[in-house]
């Protein structure tokens, strides 16, 4: 594979507004998707504005992930329950947000939303830089052109516009106690056994079983819950959960059902979970404003999507999938090297000819990315919303 640097200005100068993509190697004029909105009119897409949409995501991703996972990394399942490739899974988020933009622009208007001359200007500012930042041989490989930039910046500040009045919407008949959530700190006295010096896992004898049932019972006594959990070298951990919530995916509802007994400060007894250990817990909050926020924001998100899929429904997305499957991620893109770097480059990084990626610095564009896949979306997400206000 061949490798281009991409600079980190570029990078920051597209995340704070908005993305495209674009292949030498294709016919950046060939329809990638046809849109029929069901009003007997037809619009398209280009494979163009396609492909930079897919390889600036993939340059982005590069910078983050390529260090831990290697060159392979496209062409990998691991990222998939699924057995599809990284480079598969991308393209496919790909397809579904570009069509989700479209469809968010074509319904701005239901919200009153249309682009000032202020952001629009800075959408054109942005694309400017963009191209200006990145050098010739890096905007080939990416297919970048300026039309594309604007069109992608544009196409992503109206969906973040349109989401956020949908939001607004949705949330006046989100109640707050759909939204009231408990958090309590619990610690766990593990019971599933110890692994050796081999790496095998041997089981607890019944007397230290025992002592940690005793332990257990010691806390679920305790008059300062912190202190005593420090003493006992244990870790406590927070969990929020739906006030009165039946079912619960991530914790066993034994333990939401001890802490839906408790008031705010106070101690459980021993909660034992079989096949796992004892638990104690403590309530930290009857009713915790910043879970409960996360609640309504989950809510009002849902809200979005179920309308966002309403909307697909009534048009017709084809894609052209043999001109799809000419857009590949076979040329890496890693961080430009700072000058002071290359003082601590080794022979044999030199005989490799790669660039060590400044993780630090790469992590500082893109705090926001928690996932190679969702969450670079969302951080370009609010970076372009600030650049086109």
């Amino acid at each position: 594979m061949n490798k281009k640097s991409f600079t980190k200005a570029g990078v920051a100068a597209l995340a704070s507004a908005v993305l495209l993509a674009g292949c030498s190697k294709i016919n950046p004029d060939a329809t990638l998707i046809t849109i029929n909105p069901g009003d007997g009119t037809k619009d398209t897409i280009t494979l163009g504005y396609g492909n930079f949409a897919a390889r600036y995501q993939q340059a982005f991703t590069d910078q983050m992930l390529l260090g831990y996972y290697g060159e392979d990394m496209w062409q990998s399942d691991q990222f998939s329950q699924a057995g599809s490739t990284l480079e598969q899974e991308t393209k496919g988020t790909i397809i579904d947000n570009i069509e989700e933009c479209y469809l968010a622009k074509s319904h701005a208007s239901d919200y009153d939303i249309k682009l000032s001359d202020d952001q629009e200007k800075a959408i054109k500012k942005a694309a400017k830089k963009f191209m200006s930042d990145n050098s010739k041989e890096t905007i080939e490989v990416l297919g970048a052109t300026e039309e594309y930039v604007e069109k992608y910046l544009e196409d992503r500040t109206y969906l973040i516009l349109v989401s956020d009045a949908a939001k607004k919407v949705a949330d006046k008949d989100i109640t707050e106690e759909q939204c009231w959530n408990r958090t309590f700190s619990y610690v766990l006295f593990d019971t599933t056994g110890k692994t050796d010096e081999s790496g095998a896992v041997v089981e607890y004898t019944d007397d230290e079983i025992a002592e940690f049932k005793k332990q257990a019972e010691e806390l679920s006594k305790s008059k300062d819950f912190d202190a005593d959990v420090e003493k006992l070298e244990k870790t406590a951990q927070k969990f929020s959960y739906l006030k009165g919530e039946k079912e619960d995916q991530s914790m066993d509802m034994g333990i939401i059902n001890a802490a839906e007994k408790l008031s705010e400060g106070e101690v459980s007894s021993v909660i034992e979970v079989e096949g796992v250990g004892f638990y104690v817990i403590r309530l930290d909050s009857d009713h915790d404003k910043d879970a409960s926020q996360r609640e309504r924001e989950k809510l009002q998100q849902d809200a979005f999507n179920e309308l966002m899929d309403t909307w697909k429904e009534a048009v017709v997305f084809k894609v052209d999938d043999k001109q799809w499957e000419k857009v590949k991620f076979d040329t890496l893109f890693k961080a430009v090297e700072k000058p002071e770097d290359k003082k601590d480059e080794t022979s044999e990084e030199s005989t490799e000819d790669t660039q060590e990626v400044d993780t630090e610095e790469s992590t500082e564009d893109t705090t926001e990315e928690e996932s190679a896949e969702d969450n670079t979306d969302s951080a370009e997400d609010s970076d372009s919303e600030s650049e086109a206000e």
